[in-house]
């Protein structure tokens, strides 16, 4: 029963961000990049904020300034700005097929960077989920899309960030760590005002499309949280993969986008690799072979 439940959280939580990335879309449509990053964190670090004290973890702690905590914020504001940038310029489908790399590149960051063994099969599938990549990202003579870019730069920088929380130190709490990477995006935004623009103060609906995307990531932060304590993680993980099947269907219904056939073959490759990886790291964690 307990994985059951953490199965639909997890659901519910892709649900959710794909609303989010969709509602993070909509909203760079009427406000520039830096306007949308501001203007989203600081519902999301109010509601982190108030979630992690009502916890028991108070976001004024001296972990904050913790060298993984400093690391892992400034990557979540980088990651941030790209993941903003790729919806603002791409297909909501390619950007969320893209970000399904994520799994691959945490298992390359883990052998080359944290020195864990990976063995000829995980290489493998390794290499054919970033074969799927390049095909979503298709360069040629005129280069890469920017959007894909920012997209590709994303999916690193959130491995990145799930790295660096595997040395987090256990004093650290995980609402703790979404309030103050929340935190992180504001002078980000902030930053990039500068460069950015036109900045106009956005309609009613634009600060309610804003504010949604902001509950929506919340309420997706949230659930995946409680769904990765009440079930087994390698039962869970994989319907991680529904985020995508959530922002197909958006997709298709709100922005009129049907991704082509090398988008779709290269978004199953990835996902196929990923499942592939997580179901061969839990038959070697239970044989202790690599």
């Amino acid at each position: 029963m307990g994985n059951t439940r953490a199965a639909l959280l997890m659901v519910l939580s892709m649900a959710t961000f794909a609303l989010g990335d969709a509602f993070v879309k909509m909203s760079s449509s009427t406000m520039s990049i830096s306007q949308v990053l501001i203007f989203m964190a600081i519902p999301g670090l109010i509601i982190f904020s108030a979630l992690a004290q009502r916890s028991g973890q108070t976001p004024f702690s001296r972990g904050f300034f913790e060298k993984p905590v400093i690391a892992r914020n400034c990557v979540e504001a980088v990651t941030a700005i790209c993941m903003v940038s790729a919806l603002s310029m791409a297909p909501l489908s390619l950007v969320i097929s893209i970000i399904q790399a994520v799994p691959l590149i945490v298992t390359l960051g883990a052998a080359v960077l944290l020195k864990e063994k990976v063995g000829p099969r995980r290489w493998f599938a390794l290499f054919a989920g970033f074969f799927g990549v390049m095909l979503m990202l298709r360069p040629d003579t005129s280069g890469i899309p920017i959007g894909a870019v920012f997209a590709l730069t994303a999916a690193f920088g959130l491995s990145a960030r799930d790295l660096i929380t595997r040395i987090m130190p256990q004093s650290v709490g995980t609402l703790q760590m979404a309030t103050w990477g929340t935190a992180a995006i504001i002078p980000a935004g902030l930053v990039l005002l500068p460069f950015t623009g036109p900045h106009e103060m956005p309609a009613l609906n634009g600060w309610l499309i804003v504010l949604c995307a902001s509950l929506a990531n919340a309420v997706g932060y949230y659930s995946i949280t409680a769904a990765m304590r009440l079930g087994d993680v390698s039962f869970v993980t994989p319907f991680r993969y529904t985020r995508l099947v959530f922002a197909l269907i958006i997709s298709a219904l709100f922005f009129y986008d049907r991704p082509d056939t090398l988008t779709l073959i290269g978004a199953a490759l990835v996902i196929g690799s990923g499942l592939f990886v997580m179901w061969r790291e839990r038959k070697l964690s239970v044989s202790g072979n690599t």
